[in-house]
């Protein structure tokens, strides 16, 4: 097993462990016995998964002060996970609805990954609120509060930069992650305006 394919299976390992990827495989099933009315319904289930994740992500970011601390242990699961599920689509043609290994981006695909990136945002804020020791603006220390959190996450996801200093190696390595997966993410972004823009070209 080579280096890629090795990389393949991890992603695809890790894309099973997520609730929707049960659900959409159970469609797909369906899909194959009943016809093909269930791949509207398997669309439709996809983007009410990611909207739903957004809405959650800016629920939890909201209502902080009222939820426990443990809770940032799934968000940054969720974080993971996008990055994983994004990944498996642009560089392998996998954990995708539409069949065979070729990705062919439309609109909708970079809407998707968009509300992606804003629920990740959403959800990092969050963890800021959790987890992680920060200089503050007034010279204080510690967890940042809602709306520090949420510039400190916006901060890092547009420019990899955060916009308070991290205290400790464990909130260093934090917001180093953010930094990593802004950066993957833009790259795969780019990638689907790039396809896009090739599908285009092809048409004229």
């Amino acid at each position: 097993m080579n280096s890629t394919r090795l990389i393949e299976w991890l992603v695809v390992a890790l894309y099973r462990l997520s609730p929707y990827a049960w659900l959409d495989a159970g469609m797909a099933r369906l899909e194959r016995a009943q016809g093909a009315g269930w791949r509207r319904a398997r669309y439709v289930a996809s983007e009410a998964y990611i909207v739903g994740w957004l809405v959650l992500a800016a629920l939890l970011w909201w209502q902080h002060e009222h939820l426990a601390a443990w809770l940032a242990v799934p968000a940054l699961l969720r974080v993971a996970g996008i990055l994983n599920k994004e990944i498996g689509v642009i560089l392998f043609g996998r954990c995708k609805i539409t069949p065979g290994r070729i990705v062919a981006a439309t609109g909708r695909t970079i809407v998707l990954a968009l509300e992606n990136y804003a629920t990740a945002a959403f959800l990092m804020a969050f963890v800021y609120t959790k987890m992680g020791r920060f200089e503050t603006s007034h010279g204080q220390s510690g967890m940042l509060e809602g709306g520090h959190a949420l510039v400190q996450s916006l901060s890092v996801q547009f420019s990899m930069s955060g916009a308070y200093r991290p205290l400790d190696l464990d909130t260093w390595m934090l917001v180093m992650a953010q930094s990593a997966f802004s950066f993957l993410f833009s790259l795969i972004v780019i990638s689907l305006f790039v396809s896009l823009l090739d599908i285009g070209a092809d048409r004229h």
